[in-house]
């Protein structure tokens, strides 16, 4: 028995969060508990209300929504329903990274907490939240690592990118005293030679983990790096997935690597988590009760929901933040979502089937046709014992540079395979092959397995585009 988790979540949490912090985050994670059983009608009723809220607070006292709802000839009256919010203009990151002064509430509550995207896609966004947007957003992180059966104050290790400007002084103090309290071990991702990969492996061993929590690439070379070592395989905890896209492949390889707890979640920086996969291991469930999400397709100027199965843009609603809003909007990813129906679990939340990417990840075969970036999950799969990292990269004019890391089984027939698995889902597109040592990762830590690489023309025009 886990004698100190207990007291962590029974005692130190409450007194901490609850009596010396006067913060709701736990009163709103019990909410959060019961709602997760409600019906669907339920659940979607419970978003109407927060959505006539959060439009009439924009209308009111957000310059940029009132000006786009007043041009759009919109007032709160119109929308009074979830399905009534596509009335409203879908709003893009270009739109809103050169509205900052406009975007921010004149009434309270304002936008205390400001952040800004990591800008992986070449455009960082400077966006804010009040508050008690912030502690919505605590109480559906803890829910949503709780299906996976990670619980506060457990002992957990998080491979995670470091942050972009270092801790120090008294804030450095704070953060160790904190991770401390929850048994929170944090192991940089950021460097994934062989060294820093054993690094992470000691200290798997040595904390004996309740929860692995990782960038899904970052715990897909980890696992990759215990299975080729032959290392004896971790079981008995959980690890959730995050960040970045959690291919079929990874997903076994970590299994190989972890045991069979996997869980993947879903999330952006400006709303963060928007989705987690429960212990049905079916979809992933949306946070209904804190973000709107849209699975929208826009076609020959227009715009539609998604069908189940179907391909669309993620347009999420975040229900909680008056402080600097986001209302439909699009934030640059791919997802398919699940019928609506109970999930074998018993909740009625509706799910994601899977995240496909980014919307700047589709790629064009040599006709200008669109193709997913997701093939290279094919990839993955049929040569994951000839490959150990991988990047695609399409150039302006079209044609594919493709990064290797190989392992000592790549050969010519590798080669041979990958040549006519690309040109099987990118005919008439020029491939060439490149083989390196490292692939790096980004700033943050995570790796691009796909770049489209666009001039400013059509980064401009990307928010018009069907």
């Amino acid at each position: 028995m886990d004698l100190y988790g207990s007291l962590f979540r029974k005692v130190l949490l409450p007194a901490w969060e609850s009596g010396v912090r006067r913060r709701p985050t736990l009163k709103y994670q019990a909410s959060l508990e019961r709602t997760q059983w409600a019906s669907l009608d339920e659940l979607q009723s419970m978003q109407s209300d927060a959505l006539r809220r959060l439009v009439a607070h924009a209308y009111q006292n957000v310059p940029f929504f009132r000006a786009r709802m007043q041009a759009a000839s919109i007032t709160p009256a119109d929308v009074v329903r979830i399905d009534d919010v596509s009335k409203m203009a879908i709003v893009y990151r270009d739109e809103l990274r050169d509205t900052l002064r406009l975007r921010g509430a004149i009434a309270p509550p304002f936008p205390t907490v400001q952040k800004s995207t990591s800008g992986t896609m070449g455009d960082p966004m400077v966006f804010g939240y009040d508050i008690d947007s912030d502690h919505w957003r605590l109480a559906v992180k803890a829910r949503g690592y709780g299906w996976a059966g990670y619980e506060p104050g457990e002992p957990s290790v998080h491979y995670w990118g470091s942050s972009a400007v270092p801790y120090t002084g008294a804030k450095l103090l704070k953060v160790r005293a904190d991770r401390a309290m929850k048994r929170e071990t944090y192991v940089d991702c950021g460097s994934r030679a062989d060294a820093q990969l054993a690094n992470a492996v000691r200290v798997l061993r040595e904390v004996q983990p309740r929860a692995l929590v990782c960038y899904a690439q970052a715990g897909a070379d980890l696992a990759r790096y215990i299975v080729e070592k032959g290392e004896k395989p971790f079981d008995g905890f959980s690890v959730l997935c995050g960040a970045e896209r959690l291919y079929p492949s990874d997903r076994e390889l970590m299994t190989r690597a972890f045991g069979p707890r996997i869980f993947e979640t879903y999330g952006c920086r400006e709303v963060m988590l928007v989705a987690s996969e429960c212990d049905a291991h079916a979809g992933l469930h949306e946070s209904m009760e804190n973000i709107l999400v849209e699975v929208v397709v826009r076609e020959d100027g227009r715009e539609r929901p998604a069908a189940p199965g179907e391909v669309g843009e993620v347009v999420v609603t975040d229900l909680h933040n008056f402080g600097m809003p986001f209302i439909r909007y699009a934030n640059g990813d791919l997802a398919v979502r699940m019928p609506d129906g109970v999930c074998a679990c018993g909740r009625a939340l509706r799910r994601l089937e899977r995240i496909e990417g980014r919307v700047t990840e589709t790629l064009r075969d040599g006709k200008g046709g669109r193709v997913s970036g997701l093939i290279f999950s094919i990839v993955f799969v049929t040569l994951a014992d000839a490959i150990r990292q991988f990047q695609a990269v399409q150039r302006l004019d079209g044609s594919l540079l493709l990064r290797i890391v190989p392992t000592s089984r790549w050969g010519e027939a590798s080669r041979t395979t990958l040549l006519g698995m690309t040109d099987k889902y990118l005919p008439g597109v020029p491939v060439t092959i490149e083989l390196c040592e490292d692939i790096p990762v980004s700033r943050s830590g995570k790796r691009q397995i796909v770049i489209v690489e666009q001039d400013p023309e059509a980064r401009a025009r990307r928010g018009a585009q069907a």
